[in-house]
């Protein structure tokens, strides 16, 4: 027994309420060493007298039989088990019976084959779930779950029929490279003229990269978050958009920009025309003088050199978008102010946070209080790029985009220089430990993605190979969390890092790739179908390192296992026993499976 592979943690994303009369149970192990895991389990304060005359107490465990626990996930480093129990009366404390012989406990691990029969049952030594506080339950919006996202980037989505924004560029694919500099002129109209086919593509929720008036392309440098950056359209253009997208069933999310502002927002410039004598001196971090160590060009702006460290806090290093002082009480009503506006006044549906781990832990409280208040069932998730359940406790942000789910897909399914690969035993580890990260209703609800603004397209990571691209989607779209398709990947959009992975959206059907997007069609209608695909039990069945080949299944009522070949050759796997149907081709299968390069068989058990 490896004592040292043991971990539990009570009160956190190994012990946690699931709803309010449930506890969600993990232990950790080093990978078989054990053939038996079990939960003993009672309420700390319930004691019964064994005699007569009531002079003899012991505790009573409310499993008599003592529950096993359910191997949910297992890889060559560890195992995983789980349980999910009901608390008579919502307290409880408990331990871990493995083999029969060792009692696993939070402060040491007895041996119980010493004879000695108190241990078993000492409650000095057992975790301590204090009471399920229904006030306390990570509780996500239920339309969540079942929502499928679709990414937009207003300024290169669509230009509206009768369009007079200013451009600096005509729609589609210029000769030098794509820069943050250029105005195709994409806008509001043109996002809602585009609604039927957000919605034709099986969409439910959209995610807007920032609106609000702001002198780049990309908008992420903010000088006015109550109006719509006129390029867009108008405040009344973006209502009808809300209007419109409800109508379809399609939700609505903004990009909060709430890290950083631009250098052009009103509370910053009056502190560079006044320094310390500006009431919003305190609003930003103003770190020496002069605050302005940088020269400005003839409008005014600021002349960014390469390795410049402004005398004030910003995004990175640049200039233009100099940090919020979240506790100040001025930029925080400011910015409360403006999360509330958008829901009351537009109805929009939650927000997306921009660099959210940035952001003070206490402003993200205050700031789920004012938008619970103002739309209960309003979604927030954060740009988080890390392990982040230090943010998911249920009192600030309600999920992440899932970039730890991105990673392992570049890493086993892309082609990058700059990422190293993994093969597909690292893929089953990494995954496991993915999951069993966070709280079974995050999970159901991560905001997951292939790509983004801020990333290569993975057509090019996939080397532009449709069926390796794909593979990315299908794995995506059938791990737990709620898949994204960035604008324009269904119809096989390409492009680098940003800017590049920014081009215009392709609506020349002569020029889209119209089978891909058929496909993603059907892979959004599977998910949609079968409640399989969008269940957080996940459980691996076979892995390949050779032949790049990964073999896992879901449950939820019925039972899909998915058959993925990530290598460019054709790929024979046996698994005696496993038999279905293929959800394409409708034809009976078992035993023994063949797989294309880049190919893949779903399975109905």
């Amino acid at each position: 027994m490896n004592k040292h592979a043991l971990l539990h943690k009570s009160k956190s994303e190994m012990a946690y309420a699931y709803d309010k009369n449930t506890l969600h149970i993990w232990l950790r192990t080093q990978a078989n060493d054990f053939k038996s895991v079990k939960l003993l389990y009672g309420d700390p304060f319930r004691y019964e007298p064994v005699d007569d005359d009531h002079i003899h107490w012991v505790w009573v465990q409310e499993n008599a039989n003592d529950e096993e626990m359910v191997k949910r996930f297992t890889d060559k480093e560890y195992d995983y088990y789980f349980l999910s129990i009901k608390p008579e009366h919502l307290r409880v404390k408990y331990a871990f019976l493995l083999d029969e012989r060792y009692l696993y406990g939070v402060r040491e691990i007895y041996d119980l084959k010493d004879g000695d029969a108190t241990k078993k049952f000492n409650l000095f030594n057992y975790f301590n779930y204090p009471f399920l506080n229904e006030a306390d339950i990570i509780s996500i919006p239920s339309w969540v779950k079942d929502t499928v996202w679709y990414e937009i980037f207003p300024e290169r989505f669509r230009r509206g029929k009768n369009s007079v924004n200013p451009v600096t560029n005509a729609w589609g694919v210029p000769s030098e490279n794509v820069t943050n500099h250029m105005f195709f002129g994409g806008d509001i109209p043109g996002i809602i003229e585009s609604l039927d086919y957000i919605k034709d593509l099986g969409i439910t929720g959209i995610y807007f990269t920032p609106l609000f008036e702001s002198p780049s392309a990309h908008k992420y440098d903010t000088t006015n978050y109550f109006k719509i950056d006129p390029a867009f359209g108008t405040n009344e253009d973006f209502k009808v958009l809300v209007q419109e997208s409800h109508k379809r069933g399609i939700k609505v999310v903004l990009d909060a920009v709430f890290n950083h502002c631009g250098y052009d927002h009103p509370f910053f410039q009056d502190v560079v025309k006044h320094g310390k004598a500006s009431k919003y001196y305190n609003s930003f971090f103003v770190k020496d003088e002069p605050m302005l160590n940088f020269k400005l060009n003839e409008h005014g702006k600021p002349i960014y050199s390469r390795g410049l460290i402004p005398n004030y806090h910003t995004f990175a290093f640049t200039p233009y978008m100099p940090k919020w002082n979240t506790e100040d009480p001025l930029a925080r009503q400011h910015l409360l102010e403006v999360a509330e506006y958008w829901i009351k006044e537009y109805d929009i549906d939650g927000w997306r946070l921009d660099v959210s781990n940035e952001v003070s832990h206490d402003f993200w409280k205050a700031f789920r209080q004012t938008v619970k208040k103002a739309k209960k069932d309003a979604f927030i998730f954060g740009e988080n790029w890390d392990y982040s359940m230090p943010w998911l406790g249920g009192d600030q942000i309600d999920t992440v985009m899932n970039y730890e789910l991105v990673y392992l897909i570049w890493q086993f399914f892309g082609h990058d220089p700059n990422i190293p690969t993994i093969e597909a035993s690292e893929l089953v580890r990494l995954s496991n430990k993915l999951l069993a990260s966070y709280p079974q209703q995050i999970t159901e609800n991560m905001f997951n993605l292939v790509d983004s603004h801020d990333t290569a397209r993975i057509l090019d990571r996939s080397l532009e190979n449709r069926d390796l691209a794909f593979l990315t989607y299908l794995f995506m779209f059938s791990f737990p969390g709620t898949p994204t398709i960035y604008y324009g990947g269904e119809i096989g959009i390409t492009g680098k890092h940003d800017p590049d992975n920014r081009r215009c959206m392709i609506w020349d059907e002569s020029k889209q790739d119209l089978a891909f997007k058929d496909r993603i069609k059907t892979l959004i209608s599977w998910r949609k179908t079968h409640e399989a695909f969008k269940s957080s039990d996940l459980r691996w069945i076979h892995h390949d390192d050779s032949k790049r080949v990964i073999v896992y299944e879901k449950l939820a009522g019925e039972t899909f296992v998915f058959l993925i070949n990530s290598s460019n050759q054709d790929q024979t796997i046996s698994i005696k026993g496993l038999e279905g149907i293929n959800l394409e081709t409708n034809e009976s299968i078992k035993d023994t499976f063949t797989l294309s390069p880049y190919g893949y068989i779903i399975l109905k058990k």
